[in-house]
């Protein structure tokens, strides 16, 4: 019997493979796996002819009714395509991807896919999956972003795992397919919007870029239906390292702003990032002198009477060193003592009821 069923599933598989690659020649072979079991296992054969390690212009077939459990690494590249399942089957196929090591030195069950070939793994209906839902941090379905200025050649980014940043997915169920190409954003570290002196002072940090062409700094003040570019900041091009940018709006103007990045590469592919809104309303502005401060530094707030603001002045850190609350604060001038405090560069800042910021640099000397 199991001779028989053996044939049966190669017949499948013989037969899904003739359906699949009659439109496509894949220079690097058709590897079809026919029988449930580890991916790399001598003892007890899977494949028709095992896939190698780096499989470049392949074609990987996970037969219908077969389970296929990842126990290694594999590099796919130049047009590689993974199917599992045929179109239409009623038998489960899965390709599980478990758990093997949080050291990152070690060799991991995860499939790579380079980032820019047209790489692509295809779940044909809903009776396939790649299950990932035990995958370790170094586990699962990744990018491999190549990173021409890096010691290592790639960045890897996880797609499909317990940790992934970039789909943030453990399942993928069919019909449905997870690819190397489109648009990769730019990942962000962080985007920063404060209001200072009457300007907005935007800021941001790169963990990873490729192939990056620049930034489009837009805002809105219709609440996002309509948005327009104020601002280009060149991007850095490829980089696995931090980066920092910064941008000013010095005419925001009065009420409720909004401000999004428009990252675009270098073929014209975008993302935006996340919205930061600024309230530009109840502090219209704000005078800090002297400066330098040596015993005392006055701040003369603007605004209506009725006003409510809080100052706080805050050194280089971020630590808070001292707070007023004032009630009826429009057009008062309120003085701070800073004598005690170490010679050095700090902020004063001052924030409005409706949430509105702005943040003045001070220099204490001695």
């Amino acid at each position: 019997m199991k001779h028989l069923y053996s044939l049966t599933t190669l017949a499948i598989a013989l037969t899904l493979f003739a359906q699949t690659t009659s439109a496509q020649t894949y220079s690097g072979g058709t590897y079809t796996a026919f029988q449930s079991g580890n991916w790399s296992n001598n003892a007890t054969p899977v494949w028709d002819a095992p896939p190698p390690s780096t499989c470049n212009n392949c074609h990987i077939v996970i037969s219908d009714g077969v389970k296929v459990t990842l126990n290694t690494t594999v590099l796919l590249e130049g047009n590689t395509l993974v199917t599992i399942g045929s179109e239409g089957s009623s038998l489960q196929t899965t390709l599980l991807i478990p758990f093997s090591s949080n050291n990152a030195a070690a060799v991991h069950n995860r499939v790579e896919m380079v980032y820019g070939d047209p790489v692509n793994m295809t779940v044909s209906n809903s009776n396939a999956s790649i299950d990932a839902t035990t995958t370790g941090s170094y586990d699962g379905v990744f990018l491999a972003v190549p990173t021409p200025t890096a010691q290592q050649p790639f960045m890897y980014i996880a797609r499909l795992g317990t940790s992934a940043q970039y789909d943030n997915a453990t399942q993928l169920f069919g019909l449905n397919t997870l690819g190397s190409s489109g648009v990769l954003p730019i990942i962000l570290s962080d985007f920063n919007a404060i209001l200072n002196n009457g300007a907005v002072d935007l800021s941001w940090s790169t963990q990873m870029e490729i192939n990056s062409d620049h930034f489009a700094v837009e805002r809105s003040t219709d609440a996002g239906a309509h948005w327009n570019v104020i601002g280009v900041v060149a991007a850095h091009g490829n980089s696995s390292t931090v980066l920092s940018y910064s941008f000013s709006d010095s005419k925001p103007g009065s009420g409720t702003s909004e401000y999004r990045l428009q990252m675009v590469d270098k073929d014209a592919k975008y993302t935006y990032s996340d919205v930061k809104t600024i309230r530009n309303g109840l502090i219209t502005a704000v005078s800090v002198y002297p400066n330098p401060a040596r015993d005392y530094v006055n701040v003369t707030l603007g605004g209506t009477s009725t006003q409510s603001m809080v100052i706080r002045l805050l050194n280089q850190s971020g630590q808070l060193l001292l707070e007023k609350n004032i009630s009826n604060a429009g057009g008062t001038t309120v003085p701070l003592a800073v004598s005690s405090y170490p010679q050095g560069n700090y902020l004063i800042v001052v924030m409005g009821a409706d949430g509105s910021k702005q943040v003045s640099k001070l220099l204490i000397s001695k």
